[in-house]
């Protein structure tokens, strides 16, 4: 009789004491082996969690997040106009990338904790416009305390190259009008774009953010005068991204911005008529505001806030593949 057999019989039998002793024979005689299995199991499971989380950690990525110190731009008109970065351009790439298991460093060029822009604070600039979608990512936002003066857990660049860019395998850059301010012609900024290109690492850039692409012209400074003057400004040899394919906010969805946002007032330049002119091959939706993304080698562009889910899925994909 085997000992599953056994241990049933007896436990279904209860008029007859030899039975009953042999029952409690067997389950002295198992005791010990059934602490021992459910030892082997514990263990066993602790070796699969051990597992688990060495995997994850084998295949997580340190993705750099960069942007703006920038509070405040003044306008061509002379409009201090108060500015900052979108919440739903950071924080839906941010929500996916941290679902992912990846590791974040958050970096603006002097460390500064950057500012959100009030204008963006809403459910209608998520792609869901769900309260409840809203609700989560500014709930996550608030835990990181990106913005807060005291406890912001942002870098300076400054403090990104001690750390090491080849220490990072992607970057992201979310919008909102303050790249506009001191992205652009950021020298250490245009050091990490170089890394990230010359190693093919994946590089997402949403909205505006795109602007930070001219960081890398080699006469970058020159660039952005002459567009801020007016002037047809020519880009140096050498342009890392030229003949790229990309986005950007589009001419059309900047003359909407300066209608409700701006006061009337402009910008100096465009940043599609920028990025056009530096030499990158540009493209927008159809329909203005719609989501747009276009993926050209390890670059990653979205053309406006409605995009920053599928540029940040996207950035993924490379991640993913790399």
């Amino acid at each position: 009789m085997s000992t599953k057999k056994a241990l049933i019989f007896t436990a279904n039998t209860q008029d007859t004491a030899g039975y009953r002793e042999k029952g409690v024979w067997f389950n002295k005689f198992l005791m010990p082996y059934r602490g021992l299995k459910q030892r082997m199991v514990r263990l066993s499971t602790l070796v699969v969690l051990a597992f688990l989380v060495s995997y994850q950690a084998a295949f997580a990525s340190n993705i750099l997040i960069v942007m703006s110190d920038v509070s405040q731009m003044k306008l061509k008109g002379g409009y201090d106009y108060k500015t900052g970065f979108y919440l739903n351009e950071l924080m839906e790439p941010v929500k996916i990338f941290m679902e992912a298991g990846h590791t974040l460093t958050f970096a603006t060029p002097t460390g500064m904790a950057p500012t959100l822009d009030l204008v963006s604070d809403t459910r209608k600039h998520f792609l869901d416009e769900s309260q409840e979608n809203y609700n989560a990512h500014k709930a996550l936002f608030n835990r990181l305390m990106l913005n807060d003066k005291k406890h912001s857990p942002v870098v300076s660049f400054a403090r990104i190259e001690q750390i090491g860019i080849e220490n990072f395998d992607a970057v992201f850059v979310p919008g909102g009008h303050a790249p506009l301010g001191d992205l652009v012609t950021n020298d250490l900024l245009s050091k990490f774009l170089h890394h990230f290109h010359a190693n093919s690492k994946p590089t997402g850039l949403v909205c505006h953010g795109p602007v930070a692409l001219l960081s890398s012209l080699p006469n970058s400074a020159e660039f952005e005068s002459d567009m801020r003057a007016g002037k047809k400004a020519k880009p140096a040899k050498g342009w890392i991204y030229a003949g790229y394919k990309m986005t950007v906010f589009s001419n059309s969805e900047e003359a909407v911005a300066t209608k409700y946002y701006l006061s009337g007032d402009q910008l100096f330049y465009w940043p599609q008529n920028a990025l056009t002119n530096a030499g990158g091959k540009y493209s927008h939706s159809k329909k203005d505001w719609a989501p747009h993304v276009v993926v050209d080698r390890e670059l990653v562009t979205g053309q406006n806030n409605k995009s920053a889910n599928a540029t940040a899925k996207e950035l993924l994909k490379l991640l993913n593949n790399n």
